[in-house]
This record gives structure tokens, C-alpha cells and sequence, in this order.
């Protein structure tokens, strides 16, 4: 039998409005399979409600998180918070104006994440920030992480087919399809 892998996916600042393709992505997610488990989407403040919630699944889940804008830097959140492994994270286009982000636009990953993809655009005038900040591997880190520069302006990335792609094969990935 297949493990249940179960994601939370975090909308960008002003929710379904401005993040449509988050609810896109998560009902792509969903048809990966019935082992695939979809919590929210969350708006991006609501993150602790999302740690508490993956926190919350049974152990023998693989657990996960994806988010937009504001949501992509709150992911990083999510995996700091958690007690335990936190298999798969995946931000696009990450807020320099976010939390966790250094002044050169730089967000640290925590130790207990095993995946991570980072979608984001490294021009900063081009998003004004907002698309701006990347994940980082700290000394020690364990896991591994996949950086994707995109010239893709912020609004509508969610939308990306492409971007969607990426993150829907590195589920497929850490599920063993």
C-alpha cells in the first residue's frame, strides 16, 4: 500500500483573489493519486494553523507544504515549527518583505526538511521583492535543494503550468512514482 503523503498549500497575500492557482495546484495534487491528501488551501497567515494541522497527521504520513508569495515564505515557518521531518517543501516565488528573510533576500532552510524547491525571480526591481527571496541550505544541511530562477513577473506565477509541473513531479519523487 501506498504511504499517505499529505500537503498543506498556502495561498499569497489576499488569498483565492490574488492566488488562484494555488487552489488550481491543490486540486492537481489530488489527482496524484488517493494517497495524496490536500489541506487548505490556507490563507498565508494562517501557517501555525497548517504546522499544527500536518503536526497532527499520523507519523507513518509524509508530510509537505507548498506556497505563493507571502505562503512560500510561511512554508519555511511551517517546517521550523514542526516536532518532526517535514519531506517536501516547495515556494514559488518566495517575498523579500516576508518572514524569514535576510536583508539579502536569503531564507534558511531549518534541518528537518528533506526536499526543497524554490522557485523565484533573481532580478528584485522586476517583483519589486515580492518574487525575490530564495531558500537556502545551511551548513549541516542534510537535505537537498533544487534553486529555479524564472524571469516570471509576480502576479499570475501561480498560474504557471510549468512551475506546477516542477512541484507536482518532486510529490510524485518523494512518493516513489
Amino acid at each position: 500500500m501506498s504511504k499517505i503523503i499529505c500537503i498543506a498549500d498556502l495561498y499569497g497575500l489576499g488569498g483565492l483573489a490574488t492566488s488562484p492557482g494555488m487552489l488550481t495546484l491543490a486540486g492537481k495534487i489530488k489527482n496524484l493519486g488517493t494517497n495524496f491528501v490536500v489541506l487548505g488551501p490556507y490563507y498565508q497567515d494562517a501557517w501555525e494553523q497548517a504546522a499544527e494541522d500536518l503536526t497532527a497527521r499520523p507519523a507513518n504520513n509524509l508530510i509537505g507544504a507548498v506556497g505563493y508569495s507571502l505562503g512560500a515564505n510561511n512554508v519555511v515557518e511551517i517546517a521550523a515549527e514542526l516536532g518532526r521531518k517535514i519531506d517536501y517543501i516547495a515556494g514559488i516565488q518566495p517575498s523579500f518583505w516576508g518572514l524569514g528573510a535576510d536583508w539579502s533576500g536569503v531564507i534558511a532552510l531549518p534541518p528537518n526538511v528533506g526536499c526543497a524547491l524554490n522557485v523565484y525571480n533573481p532580478n528584485f526591481a522586476a517583483t519589486f521583492g515580492l518574487g525575490y527571496a530564495r531558500y537556502a541550505a545551511p551548513a549541516g544541511f542534510a537535505g537537498s535543494l533544487r534553486l529555479v530562477a524564472t524571469g516570471d513577473l509576480h502576479p499570475d506565477v501561480d498560474n504557471d503550468a510549468g512551475v506546477h509541473g516542477l512541484i507536482l513531479r518532486g510529490l510524485q519523487k518523494i512518493a516513489g512514482k
